[in-house]
């Protein structure tokens, strides 16, 4: 069995029963890690999400509220209250992660270590810190 191969499922397969199995979608885990970070409101976190992908995830706000949606039923994000924008008009809903939102994000960020492992295993990423 190749290498690689292995250890993608290895970290799979160490997974508890509440864990995806399957990646998480991009949007999806830099949700979670911008509200791990810190809770806020949606169009913060537009903005936010803008910032650390260097422009590459730029979803619109309705794609934003369903994923937001989603994560919710999925039990990874729960509303942690109303916050009100300094100069801005009516409180805006906070969101912030769960305790199963965090084991996600943390089996997620570890799928990823192992297959950064294995890349660099196989010398893929010779010019990656």
């Amino acid at each position: 069995m190749h290498r690689a191969y292995y250890i993608a499922n290895t970290v799979r397969d160490r997974a508890s029963e509440d864990m995806p199995d399957q990646p998480l979608k991009p949007l999806h885990y830099l949700i979670l890690l911008l509200l791990a970070e810190e809770p806020t409101y949606g169009i913060r976190l537009m903005e936010r999400l803008e910032e650390r992908s260097a422009g590459a995830l730029t979803p619109n706000a309705g794609t934003l509220y369903r994923t937001l949606a989603a994560l919710v039923d999925d039990g990874w994000v729960e509303p942690v209250g109303l916050e009100r924008p300094e100069g801005a008009g009516a409180p805006r809903k906070s969101y912030g992660v769960t305790e199963t939102g965090l084991a996600v994000l943390g089996a997620e960020a570890r799928r990823q270590a192992e297959l950064v492992r294995a890349a660099r295993a196989l010398d893929l990423l010779e010019d990656v810190p």
